[in-house]
Formats: C-alpha cells, sequence, structure tokens
C-alpha cells in the first residue's frame, strides 16, 4: 500500500467522528468484551458466519464480481488481524496493531478496509442472532 493509502486508513480510524472507526470501536468492545470472559474461538465463528449466513455471503461474492483482488483472502486477513487485535487491552492498543500490521496493508486499500468493517458488522449481527436462538 503507499503511503498516502495508509495515511486515509489510519486518519479514518483514529478519528471518532468516522462512520468506520465507530463500527470498528464497538466491534473491538462487543469481541473484546466476549474474549475477555468465555473460550469462544473467534476466529472460528467468524469463519462460520463466512461460510453460512446468506447475507454475508451475498455482499462477499457481489464483491467478487465487482474486484480485481479476491475479497475472501483480504477478509481472512483482516480477521487474522482481528484477531489479536481485541486481545489488546484497549482500544487505543488494538488500533495501534492494525495500523502496524504491515502484511495486510501491503494489497489492501481503504475502500476494501471499509468493506471489511461492513462484513465485521455483519458478523457480529449473525452472532447475536445465534445466541438469542440458543436462549430460546
Amino acid at each position: 500500500m503507499d503511503s498516502k493509502n495508509k495515511r486515509t486508513i489510519q486518519t479514518t480510524i483514529l478519528s471518532p467522528n468516522d462512520n468506520l472507526s465507530k463500527i470498528m470501536k464497538q466491534s473491538f468492545e462487543f469481541w473484546h468484551e466476549n474474549y475477555s470472559n468465555s473460550l469462544i474461538n473467534h476466529p472460528l465463528v467468524w469463519k462460520k458466519a463466512l461460510e453460512s449466513d446468506p447475507k454475508i455471503i451475498e455482499k462477499i461474492e457481489t464483491s467478487d464480481k465487482n474486484s480485481n483482488q479476491n475479497p475472501t483472502l483480504i477478509i481472512e486477513q483482516f480477521f487474522e488481524m482481528w484477531s489479536y487485535a481485541i486481545r489488546k487491552s484497549n482500544y487505543d492498543i488494538a488500533l495501534k496493531s492494525i495500523i502496524e500490521w504491515e502484511e495486510f496493508w501491503k494489497n489492501t486499500s481503504y475502500d476494501q478496509f471499509r468493506f471489511c468493517g461492513e462484513i465485521l458488522q455483519m458478523i457480529q449481527t449473525y452472532w447475536k442472532d445465534i445466541q438469542s436462538k440458543n436462549i430460546e
């Protein structure tokens, strides 16, 4: 990734007023709390959602048709990075670890990162739905 693109992403995820930044912070709080208080295998939950939720599958397939790169690969890399980030003690440290994950940023654009944030939101909804069904 060129330095301009990296700065755009850094500025966006560090800006408390940006919608993507809000998504990432809310997701960190949700998954960090679940990670700290349980033995949930987050990457497995996320993988299951990616493979079984029709809305997520459709969104990825649509993106796949409109992209030169493989969105599934980018999403897998994003969730690997995110699984480490949610283990950090607070959101600011998690953001720093995300920004420093050079391997992910080499081939990721701002739009692709935003797409990953949207998928992250969808997976959280998927997880909440499954949990509510398990309670019923």
